[in-house]
């Protein structure tokens, strides 16, 4: 199976849970399906995440039996609101998803994934004259020997 493959169904299953005040919380792989209705959550509109733009490459640190690779992933955590929102919603599931693939220390809690690295996170705020949405956006780097 493809390392990207592999990776992102993982993600999707580790996620597969993801609550925020007992509201489940759509995962979508790169796109988001328009047929899944998206829930209100904390006085946001619509809430969900995406996964998308996968990298991979050889790690510098190789291991003496299988190759070890660096495989970069973005999700993304959106939240769209009516005039007037708040960015800590966005940020607060952001925190949630990191609970579920790491622990603080970058151990991974995904099996066959040795560490996850936090590449970067930044909040995104995007304004019209009717809507606001807010987007936490947080690349991982996830270190998988073979």
């Amino acid at each position: 199976m493809d390392r990207a493959t592999d990776i992102r169904g993982k993600i999707m299953t580790a996620l597969s849970g993801l609550k925020y005040s007992n509201t489940s919380i759509p995962v979508f792989d790169e796109v988001v399906n328009p047929a899944v209705t998206l829930p209100a959550v904390g006085g946001a509109q619509e809430v969900y995440v995406v996964i998308q733009d996968q990298q991979e490459q050889y790690a510098a640190v190789q291991t003496v039996c299988n190759p070890r690779f660096e495989l970069s992933v973005t999700i993304r955590v959106v939240t769209k609101w009516s005039n007037v929102g708040s960015k800590k919603l966005s940020e607060d599931i952001g925190d949630s998803i990191m609970t579920l693939l790491r622990d603080d220390r970058g151990a991974s809690k995904i099996e066959g994934i040795q560490r996850v690295k936090l590449v970067t996170a930044r909040s995104v705020a995007e304004y019209t004259n009717t809507n606001l949405a807010f987007t936490k956006v947080i690349i991982l780097k996830f270190i998988k020997n073979g």
